[in-house]
């Protein structure tokens, strides 16, 4: 990391607190070898042994830039507090905690993604220190970044000393009893001394208007309520002001976190706030805002209940003459109740509310919203009481509401699914006729919930969306399947037994030991002779089983534990979006005993099966767990892929539809190479992402930049990165640079259009290609390929190349424009850092120039991987949109 610029000495300085006690604020150099400024590191050790004469409690607050990779050698945080360390006289002096601090420049132009991976390994980083080493270091990550801003240093300061503090009242409870005496009082000095600290750093923050870091000031708030206690007469005003700060956060980010707190606090502040006091309204009214806006959010009751108790209060507070919008505010609230919980003593009372606050009104002034509000719980009361005369009527109408949301839910659930009790398929018409016969569909009629109201239509919902959970088969298709018209019309638990049928009789009776009235199996749900049919099924699947409340996966070949990666289901094509899109998950053995006889609703949350799955597969658990289809790290998903088959040779494409969330017509009868070149075309045209043409291998004859099967995928790209010196950029010509980062940042994205791929490159031109020994390559032809501006590079290719002069060949480095990095006109790095990014090595395309300025690629049976001369190079770097057959 940077040295701060006055770190040749070590500099201290000494805080006197109110209660006697000393802080002492020491800034030390950051080195990890002895290359690093021999003079600091003699200066801080000595320093060291003339001051740290005996026990303290001491931690280390460790600034980490963020702008670079904390990974990096030079960067390894225990490598600096290892070295650190060691300056120390002796054990028992060495500070055991560390608080890291992620630090970055006020005008760093480091895009978000990239700060938040950064964060993200520094953390990790941080988390390994703890227990490692010699010294037992006790680590800490501080949660926000710090640009320079007091507030924050201030915050990350105080959760340091809190913790030395916490560790120091530990140590005095833990202490044989001689030393009880003298720690009691060390112990109570440091955290009063470290109170009192907080409460003149709090004070001061807030004369300051706020102008700070809202965030640190809000951590200082929250560590001085720590350590205040309720008696403490900064307690209540302290409350205030932090609600008061969270307040404003809360509106500028809108996070449940803060409006929960926001909640705790002002309930806390009212509680401690005597009967008379004349802030209570005020805190009343805050109070009763931060409830109704949770309210808003999840519908809780508990806080409406606290919502009308505290309407109530404000009520009792004001005086009569001036009580008329207390008044309407308790009438709505009671309102909102009538119309979750059908109450009519709430709306009977709502509208006695608004009859008084009519009366209070000044006569001669009009108030429309009061008299829409009245009306609207006139409606409500007479409405209550009709319904209660007329029931029939009211039942007509839950029964159009129930038929609305059931064909509302079952549009996005297969058309066919299979009673678990009766065996037997039901269409649409069946499933409604079921439900209509169901206890749940009486108890819907024969609800209280008003008629129209929210609270009626919600449990319509979820009445429904439970009745209509089901459980999906997963499992390896054999020679005996029975098909729909094997079962149509028929009990499935009468028909005569094959492997197959027992198969879907022991799904069924399974599904309904686990409470599930329907089922569905890929098998017999679907008319696979029906092309319309089987393209809705295919283009569904995913969602199908994304939507099911349980997947019950069946192996036939797995019986004993630890065997998950022997069974075929984790070589078959379609079972991997099955896998992947499947919220909860159940293995089940040859026998139909659960795997691994574990007792659990979920094999995903399990972690020996989890860990098991991940190693089976080579997927991280994070998509295991909570997979999200869609077009990101495309390359990724096609590696997950390629080692897996399907009985008909295009079900491979199609098998990933679901997936990558594309929408493509499913074409029988089309070879895999056309299947799979339209997904791929549609994955670049939709993301432009080109690590998908990332590949070694036989190229396809639906364009040949794509390979013609997935096996390719299997190879995972690597490049060995080389070193960057930043010292080198002075050398550069700076405009050169620039330009050449503007002419990459309009790039379009590459596309796919008429057959043809159109793909941003940089481009270097073959200017020879040395044919070496074929006798040394058996499998191929082997040339030494020198391109400008590149090292030579090797190259085995299955074909030979045209020694014709006339004809180009060009090596390209495909691009992206999410490639750059944010530039601000004020600062280069995203320009310099483009270029280091372009002096890396890279996997290269070769294409062979065509007539009509088109080109087509030549298959390479390795990587090509390619590297600029030097750093100079990149400045000439050449950008072509080459249009590819």
């Amino acid at each position: 990391m940077s040295r701060h610029p006055c770190t040749k000495n070590v500099e201290a300085w000494s805080c006197n607190l109110s209660n006697g006690s000393d802080l002492i604020v020491v800034d030390m150099p950051s080195f990890y070898s002895d290359r690093d400024n021999i003079y600091a590191k003699n200066r801080m050790t000595d320093w060291l042994e003339s001051n740290f004469t005996e026990k303290c409690h001491s931690g280390v607050l460790f600034l980490h830039s963020l702008d670079s990779d904390p990974t990096h050698g030079d960067m390894l945080t225990s490598w600096h507090l290892e070295t650190f360390a060691k300056a120390f006289p002796n054990k028992v002096t060495v500070p055991s905690h560390v608080y890291v601090v992620p630090t970055s420049h006020p005008d760093s132009t480091l895009p978000g993604e990239k700060l938040n991976q950064r964060v993200s390994k520094l953390k990790t980083i941080t988390e390994g220190l703890n227990g490692n080493g010699e010294c037992g270091w006790r680590a800490s990550i501080f949660p926000g970044l710090f640009k320079g801003c007091p507030e924050t240093a201030w915050s990350a300061t105080l959760l340091l000393l809190k913790d030395i503090a916490e560790a120091q009242a530990k140590e005095f409870f833990t202490s044989p009893r001689p030393a009880s005496k003298y720690m009691h009082s060390k112990c109570r000095d440091a955290r009063v001394a470290l109170r009192d600290l907080m409460d003149y750093l709090f004070k001061e923050f807030r004369k300051n208007a706020r102008n700070g870091d809202l965030d640190a000031i809000i951590t200082i708030g929250r560590i001085t309520m720590e350590f205040t206690p309720p008696e403490h007469p900064e307690h209540p005003p302290a409350l205030i002001y932090l609600a008061g700060l969270l307040s404003e956060r809360f509106n500028k980010e809108g996070t449940k976190e803060d409006l929960d707190e926001l909640v705790m606090l002002r309930r806390a502040a009212l509680k401690s706030m005597p009967s008379d006091d004349l802030q209570r309204q005020t805190i009343l009214r805050e109070l009763d805002d931060c409830l109704y806006e949770r309210f808003k959010r999840e519908e809780s009751m508990v806080d409406l209940d606290e919502i009308i108790t505290l309407r109530r209060d404000a009520l009792e507070l004001t005086p009569l003459p001036k009580r008329c919008r207390q008044l309407l505010n308790l009438a709505s609230a009671l309102h909102e109740r009538f119309q979750k919980q059908g109450s009519v003593n709430d709306i009977n009372e709502a509208v006695n509310l608004a009859d008084t606050a009519s009366e209070l009104h000044s006569p001669g002034h009009s108030d429309l919203s009061l008299s829409r509000d009245h009306a609207s719980y006139l409606k409500a009361k007479i409405r209550a009481r009709r319904s209660r005369a007329h029931p029939s009527s009211i039942s007509s109408g839950i029964k159009q509401l129930i038929n609305k949301v059931f064909f509302e839910k079952v549009e996005t659930l297969p058309p066919r699914l299979l009673h678990t009790r009766a065996g037997i398929l039901c269409n649409r018409d069946a499933q409604l006729f079921r439900f209509e016969q169901s206890p749940q569909y009486k108890q819907l009629l024969s609800s209280t919930s008003p008629p129209g109201s929210q609270q009626l239509e919600k449990e319509v919902h979820d009445t429904i969306s439970e009745f209509f959970g089901f459980a999906i088969l997963s499992h390896r298709w054999r020679s005996d399947e029975p098909l729909l018209h094997d079962i149509e019309g028929k009990k499935i638990y009468d028909l005569d037994d094959t492997d197959g049928l027992v198969k879907l009789q022991e799904f069924c009776i399974l599904a309904l030991e686990r409470n599930f009235q329907w089922a569905w199996s890929d098998t017999c749900c679907i008319d696979k002779d029906s092309s319309a049919e089987l393209q809705q099924a295919i283009g569904s699947m995913f969602s199908w089983y994304r939507q099911s409340s349980l997947t019950i996966v069946y192996l036939f070949d797995v019986s004993n534990p630890g065997s998950l990666a022997n069974s075929v289901w984790f070589k078959r094509g379609w079972t991997l979006q099955e896998l992947l899109a499947s919220r909860t998950v159940l293995f089940y053995t040859h026998d139909w005993s659960l795997y691994m006889n574990r007792d659990t609703a979920d094999h995903k949350t399990d972690p020996a099966v989890l860990e098991e799955l991940h190693n089976t597969t080579g997927i991280e658990r994070l998509h295991l767990t909570n997979f999200c289809p869609g077009m990101d790290d495309a390359r990724s998903r096609l590696h997950w892929a390629s080692r897996r088959y399907t009985t008909l040779p295009e079900d491979i494409a199609y098998s990933l539809f679901g997936i990558f969330k594309v929408h493509l017509p499913v074409l029988y009868g089309e070879n895999a190479e056309h299947a799979i070149g339209r997904l791929l075309a549609e994955i670049i045209s939709g993301s432009g992402d080109v690590s998908v043409l990332d590949w070694v291998g036989e190229a396809s004859s639906f364009n040949s930049c794509f390979p013609a099967n997935l096996v390719p995928y299997r190879a995972i790209p690597h490049a060995q990165p080389i070193p960057s010196y930043p010292a080198r950029r002075n050398e550069l010509d700076l405009e050169k640079a620039r330009k050449l980062y503007n002419d990459l940042a309009r790039l379009p994205l590459a596309g796919y259009v008429n057959r043809r791929l159109t793909l941003p490159s940089t481009i270097h031109p073959v200017t020879m290609a040395v044919l070496k020994d074929p006798s040394a390559s058996p499998s191929g032809y082997t040339y030494e390929i020198h391109a400008s501006r590149l090292r030579p590079v090797n190259v085995t290719l299955s074909v030979k190349l045209d020694r014709d002069p006339g004809t180009m060949y060009i090596l390209i480095r495909p691009w992206h424009p999410k490639s750059l990095e944010t530039q601000t006109e004020s600062d280069d790095n995203a320009v310099w850092n483009l270029l280091e990014q372009l002096e890396q090595p890279f996997n290269a395309l070769l294409l062979k120039r065509l007539p009509h300025n088109q080109y087509k690629r030549i298959a390479s049976d390795r990587t090509i991987t390619a590297r600029v001369q030097d750093l100079a190079c990149t400045l000439d770097s050449e950008v072509l949109h080459p249009e590819i057959v």
